[in-house]
């Protein structure tokens, strides 16, 4: 029986049930993990592992782990679970998604690294609630400038693509603390990137930068390149 973790950022994320209420407790550990923004509860019975058995409690639906599933292609029906709040795709063979995804509008985390993605769906910029993007290890050539209207979005990381530039659109992402795109192609930090006040971590080591632009040098921000 599978059970009840799911590995999001580059920390082991594990629920733990509390015998009272069969509720599933996050643990709040790093100050700018997913725990730290969601110290929500769970309930068991909303945790799915396959989309058709998600497709049949369509309403309590919260928690989707696909992971390690072996999947080359997303159903389109993945839009119809409008209450999912957590979606665990990594570990899959996926080339694409669907632009159904953008239906999602209570989703709050979407962890689609180790996959073979070429591209973002641009439908992606309609998840207003999206926290946490999680896109490591895939085959980006670009990220969407589109992800600029994530405006709740905390948390994003795209390390091992071949990603050339940062949208400079990301300036109006207000809600971002952590950056993380190591080993990429990025040849410049957009200066736009200053007047995310709530950024505290770029991670832009193993790519190709020479220098920080100067409107960042002054933040309270660390920058790795």
């Amino acid at each position: 029986m599978k059970k009840f973790f799911f590995y999001i950022l580059v920390f082991v994320y594990s629920y733990t049930f509390s015998q009272d209420d069969n509720s599933i407790i996050v643990r709040q550990v790093d100050p700018y993990s997913y725990e730290y923004y969601n110290n929500y509860e769970i309930s068991r019975n909303d945790v799915y592992y396959s989309v058709e058995g998600a497709l049949k409690n369509i309403n309590s639906v919260r928690v989707l782990d696909l992971s390690n599933s072996n999947l080359d292609e997303l159903s389109y029906k993945i839009g119809y679970l409008k209450n999912l709040e957590v979606l665990i795709l990594k570990n899959n063979q996926l080339s694409e998604l669907p632009y159904q995804i953008g239906n999602l509008k209570k989703l709050r985390i979407l962890d689609v690294s180790n996959n073979h993605l070429t591209e973002v769906p641009y439908q992606i910029q309609n998840l207003k609630k999206l926290e946490v993007l999680i896109l490591n290890n895939n085959q980006l050539r670009e990220l969407p400038y589109q992800l600029g209207d994530l405006t709740s979005l905390k948390i994003l990381e795209a390390t091992n693509n071949d990603i050339s530039e940062i949208p400079y659109q990301f300036e109006k992402i207000e809600s971002l603390r952590k950056l993380i795109l190591y080993h990429n192609r990025i040849k410049e930090i957009p200066y736009q990137l200053s007047k995310l006040k709530q950024l505290k971590i770029i991670d832009l080591r193993n790519n190709l930068i020479d220098e920080i632009p100067y409107q960042l040098k002054y933040n309270n921000l660390r920058i790795l390149y």
